[in-house]
């Protein structure tokens, strides 16, 4: 017996696509278009929400990103969720149907045999991976996505939309939070209070970790991750004094916090035994290496210059674990399950702004501005 295929047709009655694409002139562009029915093993997405990440930004402003250069016209947006409205033929294992609320995990590996970092299970290594808004693939800032149908996650319909798209950076931090090995009790230290910073504040205090201090440059960003999970304490980085200087500050604040149990640093200091370095930022790295303790770990998820100094001699003669965070692997069903439990309420409040994809131009615009206070900016297309 034949195996039973599904149509692919797409669905009747569909709106005018728009897509917002980065051009390799630094322009921006609302793309209209029409839907085209899935493939084999795809489904075709309604895309309900799409949070504006920071590499969204980059690649508009700089045609690229590292080694990723946008040659024509790329499509950007990987934090999205929205519903399945179509499903084409051989997509029956997967075992969506038309109508799930789904969650698209944007890094799709060869998955051959042959890749040994697919056969291993660290497909987020693969070197053919089809990642979607970075060229060639274009991403999921859209109204209608297809996508391969088993890198779909099917969530419960009591999760919003704007949560089902904060699982792409709760994944980057679940991710980050496995490298860290964060136990009870660890000091751990996160330097930067953006949008990674802020998930990453929150899965160090699931986890655990105490006390914790989050620093930045801002102070309307450490008075939200306060607002946010008021256990942590805040310190604000003074761009006057060395690293070192701002190390020592940052050690006295973590030995205050502890009373001074627990020290491992020369003068019976407390020192982080974690520090997540969110910016990637070179005088940032330099800051997490003289701050934390020895035989301590840096784990690194900020993206930054492709060539940067660092403190290697403090690094090597405190055996300083220095740790690097490339997306995320097996990390989706995790944030589902704990979004959807209740286990962190507070991640929906990262959103600040939102605007509707008719305006998603205005949006990345937005996210990009300096000048105004911006943690997550989300674009909803609420168009059934």
């Amino acid at each position: 017996m034949s195996p039973t295929t599904t149509s692919t047709a797409a669905p009747p009655s569909l709106k005018e696509n728009l897509t917002l694409k980065a051009t390799h002139e630094k322009k921006l562009e609302l793309i209209k278009s029409q839907a085209k029915p899935p493939g084999p093993g795809q489904a075709l997405v309604h895309v309900k929400a799409t949070g504006v990440c920071g590499s969204d930004v980059h690649f508009w402003q700089h045609a690229g990103l590292g080694p990723w250069q946008i040659t024509d016209k790329t499509a950007l947006g990987h934090e999205s969720g929205g519903v399945v409205i179509a499903l084409g033929p051989n997509t029956e294992s997967t075992g969506l149907k038309v109508g799930d609320r789904v969650a698209i995990e944007p890094g799709v590996p060869c998955s051959k045999v042959t890749c040994h970092f697919c056969r291993s299970g660290n497909y987020n290594l693969c070197p053919q991976v089809d990642f979607y808004s970075v060229p060639p693939m274009d991403g999921t800032l859209t109204r209608y996505h297809t996508h391969p149908a088993a890198w779909l996650h099917k969530v419960p319909d009591t999760m919003s939309f704007p949560e089902i798209a904060l699982l792409e950076p709760l994944s980057v931090c679940l991710r980050a939070t496995e490298r860290a090995g964060i136990e009870l009790g660890s000091p751990t230290l996160i330097l930067g209070a953006g949008p990674i910073g802020a998930v990453q504040l929150l899965c160090a205090a699931a986890s655990g970790a105490n006390p914790i201090v989050i620093a930045d440059l801002q102070p309307q960003r450490l008075d939200f991750a306060k607002q946010l999970c008021p256990e942590v304490s805040t310190f604000q980085v003074n761009t006057s004094l060395t690293p070192e200087q701002t190390a020592q500050q940052i050690i006295s604040l973590f030995t205050k916090l502890s009373n001074g149990v627990g020290g491992s640093g020369p003068k019976g200091e407390v020192m982080p035994s974690v520090t997540i370095e969110c910016t990637g930022v070179e005088s940032s790295i330099a800051v997490a290496s003289f701050s934390t303790r020895p035989q301590g770990r840096i784990v690194i998820t900020g993206v930054g210059k492709a060539y940067q100094t660092i403190p290697f001699m403090h690094l090597s003669t405190n055996e300083i674990d220095v740790r690097w965070v490339f997306r995320y692997k097996d990390t989706w069903p995790r944030a589902i399950r704990i979004v959807a439990s209740g286990k962190m309420p507070n991640l929906k409040k990262l959103v600040t702004h939102t605007f509707p994809l008719e305006r998603a131009k205005e949006a990345v615009e937005h996210s990009a501005d300096r000048s105004q206070f911006s943690v997550k900016t989300l674009i909803v297309d609420e168009e059934d």
